[in-house]
């Protein structure tokens, strides 16, 4: 009877060990099951935020170029104007010469 009672008392906590281990194993992967699905998460969102970023940033140096780009030939085109008005202006400065004579 002794006996008995022991073996069964073996036995549950044979059981009962078996089920904690188990039990752990699987909250321990568990665990690392879901450390890695938050690890996997938090890089595609680090992924994601660095496309937007480059993309946003492309365009932003797109933008600029173009802006130096328009502002170089707006320059270009004022000096251009200046030095034809300043052209014009020496030739009507000078007096045209229409005869081969020049008067004293």
């Amino acid at each position: 009877m002794f006996n008995s009672t022991v073996l069964k008392t073996v036995k549950a906590s044979v059981f009962t060990a078996l089920l904690l281990g188990v039990s752990a194993t699987t909250s321990a992967h568990a665990e690392t099951s879901l450390v890695s699905d938050v690890a996997n998460n938090i890089e595609q969102n680090i992924s994601a935020q660095m496309q937007d970023m480059m993309a946003k940033a492309q365009t932003e140096l797109s933008l600029s170029i173009q802006a130096q780009m328009s502002e170089m030939l707006f320059d270009i085109e004022s000096e251009q104007q200046v030095t034809s008005e300043q052209l014009a202006a020496e030739n009507k400065e000078q007096p045209l010469v229409t005869s081969a004579v020049a008067k004293d």
